[in-house]
């Protein structure tokens, strides 16, 4: 079967009174990559999208632009990041104006992104800024009952009558099991035959074997690159432990010599091999990546990935591409289609145009 393609999507850093407050009135993520600064020789930054295209989420036509884009070259929907804690959303905005213009063409799905808000941008002393809460039962019957609007679409993607919902870190839950239960039971009396949770493998020593072991998760998405780069080729404490090290002497050694600091690399090609040859289960899918590069936001404190080309993400998206079409995967979901603070996207931008689009579609088509 064919693995349909999902990109991750950033809903963008849409003005709100809390993003006014932790950035600056008016912040975007456009603020950040229009002033990045490059660390090294060669280092490619600022990135700039093709013709000035700094476009915003809050206008639906650049969502519709975003979704036909998409669509012609072979993606079949984006994973979008879903922001809640305790009752207050984030970030919600553009998947709200997907939502109400039916006339947009594709397939999407939630990716919880569960995680504390810090102040470690820009230089930022890493104060917390929100903590990520899930409070009580009533606050999960709420938090459902604004995620069922979106499961009754049409667009958004089920598998095996089951609305499709990502999770960044299971484990920060402490009530996982007790919410999947409620909700659950909200989703059979929506109509749907449960929920279709995906755990997201990441985190530093994290083993898929630990997700899928929970009755509620029923596959684990390998978040790359962040995965290669907490846990290697595969999860090995002796590789973590070295990892961590290196990032400690790196990041000391650029607070004492700020005028000599190193930064943070990786090989891009090692990652895609790494991608590719790893031992896959059954339950897993697949994440691929197109580059990787966060100086935008965190400047000389960044992780980078180095080697990235059109011609290197094509070589290697089509051999994981077709391995996951072998190994019946539903889906298979690359990072990102607008990563722009990442340096991680799929849109065209003015060095590639639309070179990795047109990777993708070639692939898709000889697949």
């Amino acid at each position: 079967m064919k693995s349909k393609i999902f990109a991750l999507y950033l809903p963008q850093y849409h003005e709100t009174p809390e993003n006014d407050e932790w950035w600056g009135k008016g912040y975007t993520d456009w603020v950040a990559v229009k002033t990045a600064k490059p660390n090294y020789i060669g280092h490619n930054q600022p990135r700039l999208p093709l013709n000035n295209n700094y476009y915003d989420l809050l206008d639906v036509n650049n969502i519709r632009w975003q979704a036909n884009l998409a669509k012609k070259y072979g993606i079949d929907g984006f994973c979008i990041y879903h922001y809640y804690s305790a009752g207050k959303l984030q970030m919600y905005r553009p998947a709200e104006l997907l939502l109400n213009a039916k006339d947009i063409d594709i397939e999407y799905y939630f990716s919880w992104a569960n995680h504390d808000f810090a102040k470690q941008w820009f230089g930022g002393d890493g104060h917390l800024l929100r903590k990520q809460e899930y409070g009580d039962k009533e606050t999960w019957i709420e938090h459902y009952r604004y995620l069922s609007k979106f499961f009754k679409d049409d667009r958004y993607l089920k598998i095996e009558k089951k609305p499709v919902f990502a999770i960044y870190n299971v484990f920060h839950i402490k009530c996982f099991n007790e919410m999947m239960y409620v909700w659950e039971q909200l989703a059979k009396k929506d109509g749907f035959d449960g929920l279709y949770i995906i755990g997201t493998k990441s985190n530093t020593n994290l083993k898929s074997v630990e997700l899928l072991e929970n009755q509620w998760i029923k596959k684990s998405f390998i978040f790359e690159p962040m995965n290669y780069r907490s846990n290697g080729i595969n999860t090995s404490v002796m590789y973590a432990t070295r990892r961590r090290i290196k990032t400690v002497l790196i990041r000391a050694n650029n607070k004492i010599r700020p005028n000599h600091s190193i930064q943070e690399k990786y090989s891009i090609k090692a990652a895609y091999e790494a991608i590719l040859n790893r031992k896959m289960d059954k339950n897993e899918i697949y994440g691929f990546f197109v580059d990787w590069d966060n100086t935008p936001r965190y400047r000389s404190k960044s992780v980078t990935f180095i080697g990235a080309s059109v011609v290197l993400f094509e070589k290697y998206f089509e051999k994981i591409y077709s391995k996951s079409c072998r190994e019946n995967k539903e889906i298979i979901v690359i990072n990102a289609w607008n990563e722009w603070g990442e340096s991680s996207y799929l849109e065209p931008d003015k060095l590639n145009g639309y070179g990795y689009l047109e990777a993708i579609k070639s692939v898709v088509d000889e697949t």
